[in-house]
């Protein structure tokens, strides 16, 4: 850790973790990962009323959650006016959402530490949803030779 990052860390009372190079090695390369799965979607083309009640739009989400067998734990929204965020805490980790209804617009991530999800089911249950005009997905590779990934 470099002079700046720790006066930055003092600086707002966080003391800085350190660790020695050998501390870090493990079967993940020379700094360990746990097993992470993130998927990014966006969504294009949705109508504004499935997108701008966070009544509605958690509604959905609990349901799509459940399609996908993950484990919701808690949840919360934010209503912007026009405009939703939502975060639902899973077991497995997260997934949270942010609408522009004026743009018909959703962009979700899901993080899991568990391989449970695919394009396709992803695919299918966003689409059962939201009903899109447009549905991007990206997942986001980190190496996970932990879970035996390489």
């Amino acid at each position: 850790m470099n002079n700046q990052a720790l006066a930055n860390s003092a600086a707002i009372g966080v003391a800085p973790r350190q660790w020695t190079k050998q501390q870090l090695k493990s079967a993940n390369g020379e700094y360990p990962t746990p097993y992470i799965d993130h998927w990014i979607l966006q969504l294009h083309g949705i109508a504004p009323e499935r997108i701008n009640d966070p009544d509605v739009l958690m509604q959905e989400l609990t349901r799509l959650v459940e399609r996908l067998k993950l484990t919701r734990v808690s949840e919360h929204t934010h209503y912007f006016h026009p405009g939703v965020s939502a975060v639902i805490i899973l077991s497995e980790s997260h997934l949270s959402v942010h609408t522009w209804p004026e743009l018909g617009y959703l962009h979700a991530d899901i993080v899991t530490c568990v391989e449970k999800l695919t394009n396709k089911g992803l695919h299918a249950a966003f689409t059962d949803a939201f009903a899109p005009g447009h549905l991007q997905i990206d997942q986001l590779d980190y190496c996970n030779a932990v879970a035996g990934k390489a």
